[in-house]
């Protein structure tokens, strides 16, 4: 990882693309919090925060948040590539696509259509036909994961970077951070939806029949979610063997893990469990964190093309979006509500 040269204080920007701005308020927040930090960055870009509108030529340090959607977005980080000594990838949708990334599963013209009955806007931005994530289009330095990223992890970072020390790295699983315990599975059945009140609160989601993500899933969060009753939904992208290894995918390493807790043999009856996963679970159910991500559509073994092409091909959605193009043109009456889904 690149080392900057030693200085009292050093250039920050922050470059937003496509995203909710959940990012932006947690480096706010970092910063709000750690003075040490307010004394050695001087922000120099950061549209939230400062009034200057164009990127100094050198910025030592640079956060990208959001994940890539429209031409604007493509060049803006190109353009804050060149010109950052050290740049992070900040948040899900820089590092994985996030919850942006689901926008594939429609045809972007046809996503114009049902928002705004055209599929283009003159004075719009032009959309990419696909969304992709900061680090399938550049080369990045570190990157922050989670939905919304830990302010302490900010901090860390910052902290590690201004002071030339290597930043600590991520390497296990939600789980070894998880205080529910692991049993065995009786049965080799999954449970559609979201645990309910008879739900153990002490048992592991998996060992009760539940989908959840949290032993593919890279730690960091100190799982709030499945403290709280909610299964893990990946936020945190992959864990590093599964992004790295192309022979695993996160359909895959779940299907492992939960074939060792039922008894069975992880190589032998992995096509088994993955076909049990997937009678219950849609597939875009382990992606919603990477949907978008390259390194999974990459996968010789994976399932995020798989997921890609039934979404598009799902006449129920594309029904809707019909509905609500016809709707948005003025032709038809707002769409009834629509279900969920596994």
């Amino acid at each position: 990882m690149p080392r900057l040269e030693p200085k009292d204080r050093y250039t920050l920007a922050l470059v937003p693309l496509s995203g909710c701005g959940g990012c932006e308020v947690q480096a706010l927040r970092a910063l709000a919090l750690a003075p040490d930090l307010q004394k050695r960055y001087e922000v120099v870009y950061w549209p939230l925060v400062v009034e200057e509108t164009r990127l100094p030529d050198e910025v030592d340090v640079a956060l990208v948040e959001g994940l890539v959607r429209t031409r604007e977005n493509l060049e803006a980080l190109r353009e804050i590539r060149r010109r950052a000594r050290v740049l992070i990838a900040l948040g899900s949708c820089a590092a994985w696509g996030g919850i942006g990334g689901n926008a594939d599963s429609f045809n972007h013209r046809l996503s114009m259509r049902a928002i705004y009955g055209v599929e283009r806007i003159e004075e719009s931005a032009e959309i990419l036909p696909r969304t992709f994530a900061v680090t399938d289009l550049v080369p990045v330095d570190y990157v922050i994961s989670r939905c919304p990223p830990p302010v302490e992890h900010i901090m860390l970072t910052l902290r590690a970077i201004a002071e030339g020390k290597p930043v600590k790295t991520a390497d296990s699983t939600v789980c070894s951070q998880c205080p529910r315990k692991m049993k065995p599975i009786e049965k080799l059945e999954f449970k559609p939806g979201l645990p309910g009140p008879d739900a153990d609160p002490e048992t592991c989601f998996l060992s009760q029949g539940y989908l959840c993500l949290g032993s593919v899933t890279t730690m960091g969060c100190g799982a709030p979610c499945t403290r709280h009753g909610i299964p893990c939904f990946g936020c945190g992208g992959p864990h590093h063997e599964i992004a790295e290894r192309r022979d695993m995918d996160i359909i895959t390493a779940l299907a492992r893990k939960i074939a060792t807790l039922a008894g069975l043999d992880p190589v032998k009856d992995l096509d088994r469990v993955v076909k049990k996963l997937l009678e219950v679970y849609n597939p875009r159910r382990f992606y919603v964190f990477t949907f978008a991500s390259q390194v999974l559509r990459g996968k010789p073994h994976g399932f995020a093309v798989k997921a890609l092409v039934e979404s598009r091909r799902d006449p129920v959605l594309r029904k809707r979006l019909e509905e609500r193009a016809r709707f948005a043109r003025g032709e038809a009456p707002p769409p009834s509500p629509g279900g969920g889904e596994a």
